[in-house]
């Protein structure tokens, strides 16, 4: 966490304000004066990699939206987007085997982007829908203008790796554009929803998991790492990180369980649960996460044979871990390693 900034204050990426400040400039506008006014200066920004309190964004996408008389400015924010606005989180989500693991990729890592709402993904038999929740008491920051923006960006990010195969089938927002949905409608090609239950993109389950051209299973895992080992702090109070915390100290000592991790938080497993919830997770889904995180570093690093990884990760034999493995990175476990 940022020195300057109290504990449990919600943050942004700093390079995410620069892609604003790039869209400001667009206009025609001083973007580094509409960012003084918020108490942010640019230049600073520019200098290291850095996070600002999201509270300080909030005035930003109004000052914005105000001078350049355009409430469709998520849009513009999109149109400058590279991958590199988003640190490591951009090129993982490049490198991401189909669009359904980037998505679970985005519902994981968000809050590298900004610590100020929750997103999750949901599943059926033939959609996948990724929603973003306000936290509770700082809904104020997920706003229409900013929640515009960061879906837009997904929907450019989704469309570039798919080659413009790839479009949702509904896009909702919780709050609403005076004007209309018309030019979101346009931008994204299917119908738009506001007042809603959550922010967020519904997409068609089989178009996710067409293989994508610059899939790289290794690289995604890697820079997975890399957020979890350096960035994991800015969600270091949720219970969902604790979760984690707990699993990769453990899993590889026994069979474990939620009661077992329950007891270990000191709550009961009714209350994990409903924590889980609250943060848009369940526990089967951090328990997957660790399992994934944890067989890569006991294959690459510590060279276990495959059998043994198997069951140090507690699945029953080494063909049920060989068919998670692949469905994790792509690729077998000995094609991993070699």
């Amino acid at each position: 966490m940022p020195e300057d900034l109290p504990l449990n204050t919600p943050t942004s990426l700093g390079s995410w304000v620069l892609l604003i400040a790039a869209a400001i400039d667009s206009y025609q506008l001083d973007s580094a004066q509409i960012l003084k006014d918020a108490g942010l200066d640019l230049e600073e920004l520019r200098k290291s990699n850095s996070r600002i309190s999201a509270f300080s964004l909030y005035p930003v996408w109004y000052s914005a939206v105000e001078k350049s008389q355009d409430p469709y400015f998520g849009i513009r924010v999109a149109q400058h987007y590279q991958p590199n606005a988003f640190s490591a989180l951009g090129m993982a989500l490049v490198s991401s085997r189909n669009l359904h693991d980037a998505l679970l990729r985005c519902a994981r890592y968000g809050y590298v982007i900004s610590d100020a709402t929750d997103p999750f993904v949901e599943e059926s038999d033939d959609e996948i829908s990724m929603f973003i929740k306000p936290k509770k008491g700082i809904e104020q920051l997920a706003n229409i203008y900013s929640m515009s923006a960061i879906i837009c960006v997904l929907f450019k990010i989704m469309l570039t790796m798919s080659n413009g195969q790839v479009k949702p089938k509904a896009i909702y927002f919780i709050e609403n554009i005076e004007q209309g949905t018309g030019p979101l409608e346009d931008f994204f090609g299917c119908p738009v929803y506001f007042n809603s239950e959550y922010n967020g993109a519904v997409f068609d389950k089989k178009s996710t998991q067409i293989e994508l051209p610059f899939a790289n299973s290794k690289l995604a895992s890697s820079l997975d790492q890399w957020i979890d080992e350096n960035l994991s702090e800015f969600k270091a109070d949720l219970t969902s990180t604790r979760v984690q915390k707990y699993l990769l100290q453990n899993l590889t000592y026994g069979e474990i369980n939620l009661q077992k991790v329950a007891q270990g938080l000191a709550m009961s497993s009714r209350v994990l649960q409903r924590r889980l919830k609250e943060e848009g997770t369940i526990f089967s889904e951090l328990m997957d996460a660790c399992r994934h995180k944890l067989a890569i570093k006991l294959i690459t690093e510590k060279k276990q044979p495959i059998f043994e990884v198997a069951l140090a990760l507690g699945f029953s034999d080494q063909s049920n871990f060989t068919r998670a493995f692949k469905r994790w990175t792509g690729t077998t476990p000995h094609q991993y390693r070699v």
